[in-house]
């Protein structure tokens, strides 16, 4: 062990004894903080992925071979690696001490920017556990390139030939991951050839999920090429034509065939560790209760290809595991069929007896691209009831989307849901499709016109929820009055306002609505006529120019981040567009019992509010005059619970036992159609307020498990420089200082006189 250490120490020295390594970390880490930023200003959210979906792999495929190319090219080429393997050290040990000093060097070079996630956390909420897997899937990657520089300086004395034959490596490993190798390929090859790169592996442990299957591949890789080096090294003191030269070739041989087995058909061996901070890939405990909680069988039939088409392969991987972990979880409640769909006629017409109908993918067949088709689909039953997935993409948001499914099929009573018309709200097929669609899949929607039929009637409805969409005409007192009889009942609301309507051409704003904004008063919440701002945490948008679209700050479209976590259900914020402000003031009339008033979206404290909303644009004056003014957090959405007396009864007589939810927000084009599409989080925190006016509390904790946007909000532009420039100017100019520091010590230390004596 002490012989392995002196090799680590000396190859070491090598690296930090001489400029070039300090140029390479120096090099890497600018480059890393650089581009990354660069990425990370663009599109604001506080998430490595930026840095770790395609960047930080490049980098390490450039990195890695330059870092190890000397590790035994250079003894090879002095004549010293002789005269190291006559010391007592085997030829493992002294790769095992090549190896490690390699590791070890990049791996300064990774933990160097360890600052960048420090960084971001002083802005943004990062998700801490996806941030380790990150890290350790990085560190397995060095690894595996680690072993392939050290492969590739064996083959040579030249240093410059170990560099471009380890470049040409594992830029090989790196492409073969990417589409325009699988796409250019037959699917089975593709497939194979997709499982051969490190970037697969390497993006699914990015996404915080430690899978046995790929940390096997990368110590299989590992072991493939250090075994191919023991070859070369061990070879080079034995005759070529003896027998113990061959027995060598056939061990190493075996070994690496061994490996390659392991780590690219080991694809039925599970197990994983999911350190994402809300469990993303593990069934929710909520999940697992409402499985124990059903009464019946249900069925689950999951329809995959028997060779399915590269750009689904991962997925399927992905849903079968799902699958398992729903069998498991249910026990006997939960029976899981996989059906191959394409592999007989029966199996095919199973799966269009479900609904499941295979999709086109192109793949590559004879040197030309032709259509492939591809199944991934499930069918559930429930009793006589059947949910269809026609298709399964991805697997996020499988498990809310089984789970909702599920729920509603085991539901005795259909739950309903009524949207109110008549006063310029939006309608479904116009603006809310989308989010309309979603509540359809678990409860019962009914549209009424309250104008033409003149009354709100939601006993006789059946009302479970009354929804109000952004009102944009006057309403008159009578409905208010229905509204509170609604509420007094034990009734639920959704109220979406807009108190400034917007000109979205001329981005001015006009007042609206102050029947209801006075009405909303006496539950103890004041809303202003203003369009909230906020100078650091809003988007970024493309406006019109002389010279084509440009992308502007702008501060009207304020990102918000969620106040409460139970009622959104874990949605970590949404992007509010010329909202209005809530001030909490608990000042009720007398007909209002005991409430609670919960904010439910708060900006952070850099927000301000527009009284005079004439100038919208993103260059408007207004933003500089405000810019001054008073900043801090402002409401955006509240929840309302309590009690009060029916308004139109003659006596006053609160029933406890009523406890009305009503959830208010200023602002309702966040849910609309061209949002939803462009925030996947809107429509998710749209049905979790609805789950929890419905008293489906399970459902929002399933449902919040999804990824979510994290806002990455600097406090100012001081704060976001000193952020950036500490890791790309700051870091690298650290290890410039301790270069220094190093050659200073050791020029002193040439410098010394030799005493006899002392």
């Amino acid at each position: 062990m002490s012989s392995i250490v002196a090799v680590v120490k000396k190859d070491l020295r090598g690296y930090f004894d001489q400029p070039t390594g300090y140029i390479l970390l120096v090099i890497f880490v600018a480059l890393i903080s650089g581009l990354g930023f660069r990425e990370l200003l663009v599109n604001p959210e506080a998430s490595l992925r930026a840095i770790f979906a395609f960047l930080l792999p490049v980098l390490l495929a450039l990195f890695v071979p330059a870092a190890t190319m000397r590790l035994v090219s250079e003894e090879q080429r002095d004549g010293t690696l002789e005269s190291l393997l006559t010391h007592p050290l085997k030829v493992w040990q002294v790769i095992a001490a090549k190896f490690i000093a390699g590791f070890s060097f990049v791996g300064v070079a990774v933990v160097a920017t360890i600052g960048i996630p420090i960084g971001l956390q002083t802005a943004g909420n990062l998700d801490i556990g996806a941030v380790v897997a990150q890290y350790l899937g990085t560190f397995l990657m060095v690894a595996s390139f680690v072993s392939i520089g050290l492969f590739t300086s064996s083959l040579t004395r030249n240093q410059m030939v170990s560099l471009i034959v380890g470049l040409f490596i594992v830029g090989a490993l790196i492409i073969a991951g990417l589409p325009i190798i699988t796409l250019a390929v037959p699917s089975r090859a593709a497939v194979l050839i997709q499982d051969l790169s490190p970037l697969t592996h390497f993006s699914s442990i990015a996404r915080g999920v430690l899978d046995l299957r790929d940390i096997l591949y990368f110590v299989a890789l590992i072991s493939t090429f250090l075994s191919a080096t023991y070859l070369m090294i061990r070879g080079k003191s034995v005759s070529h034509r003896s027998p113990l030269y061959r027995n060598l070739q056939v061990g190493v041989g075996a070994l690496v065939l061994i490996s390659l087995l392991v780590g690219w058909f080991g694809s039925s061996i599970q197990g994983r560790i999911d350190l994402t901070e809300r469990r993303l890939y593990t069934l929710d405990s909520a999940t697992k209760d409402l499985l124990g909680g059903i009464d019946d069988l249900v069925r689950i039939k999951l329809f995959t290809s028997e060779d399915p088409p590269v750009q689904i392969a991962l997925a399927t991987r992905d849903v079968t595991d799902f699958v398992d972990d729903l069998s498991s979880a249910g026990g006997d409640k939960v029976w899981v069929e996989k059906i191959k769909a394409d592999s007989s006629d029966d199996a095919a017409a199973k799966a269009d007896e479900s609904f499941v109908r295979p999709i086109e993918f192109n793949i590559a067949s004879q040197g030309e691209f032709q259509v492939k088709l591809g199944y991934l689909g499930m069918g559930i039953t429930y009793a006589n009831k059947q949910e269809v997935i026609p298709f399964v993409d991805t697997v996020n948001g499988l498990e809310q989307r089984v789970a909702g499914d599920i729920f509603r099929m085991t539901q005795k009573e259909e739950r309903t849901i009524g949207m109110m018309y008549g006063h310029g709200e939006k309608r479904r097929d116009a603006e809310l499709q989308s989010w309309r669609d979603q509540l359809e899949r678990q409860y019962y929607v009914d549209e009424f016109d309250y104008v033409s039929q003149g009354v709100l009637d939601a006993t006789g409805r059946g009302l479970d929820v009354l929804v109000i969409p952004g009102p944009n005409k006057e309403m008159f007192p009578d409905i208010v009055n229905e509204i509170d009889e609604f509420l007094a009942d034990g009734g639920k609301v959704l109220l979406l306002l807009d108190p400034v309507l917007i000109d979205q051409q001329r981005l001015r704003g006009t007042p609206n609505n102050q029947v209801m904004i006075d009405w909303l008063k006496s539950y103890g919440i004041d809303i202003g006529t203003d369009v909230v701002f906020d100078t650091q945490a809003h988007e970024t948008l493309a406006f019109a120019s002389s010279y084509g679209a440009v992308n502007l700050p702008y501060p009207y479209w304020v990102q918000v981040p969620t106040a409460e976590s139970n009622i959104s259900g874990g949605v970590a914020g949404v992007i509010m567009p010329w909202a209005s402000s809530i001030d909490i003031t608990n000042r009720i009339s007398d007909e209002v019992g005991e409430i609670e008033v919960t904010p439910l979206l708060t900006t952070f404290e850099t927000a301000g509010v527009d009284l005079e909303f004439e100038d919208l644009s993103p260059r408007s004056p207004r933003l500089v005059e405000l810019a001054d003014s008073p900043l801090r957090e402002r409401h955006l959405a509240v929840a309302v619970t309590g009690t009060r007396c029916p308004p139109l009864h003659a006596t006053c007589e609160i029933d406890p036992e009523n406890v009305f939810r009503m959830i208010v927000a200023t602002d309702s084009d966040w849910i609309t159609e061209q949002m939803a599409q462009r925030y996947s989080q809107h429509q998710l925190l749209a049905l979790n307020w609805m789950d929890w006016l419905m008293q489906e509390d399970a459902l929002a904790t399933i449902r919040g498990k999804g990824e979510v946007f994290r806002p990455l909000v600097f406090t100012s532009d001081t704060h976001k420089n000193i952020v950036q420039y500490a890791n790309i100017i700051g870091v690298p100019a650290l290890i410039v200082l301790l270069g220094l520091a190093r050659f200073l010590v050791r020029r002193n230390g040439t410098r010394k006189v030799y005493v006899s004596g002392k």
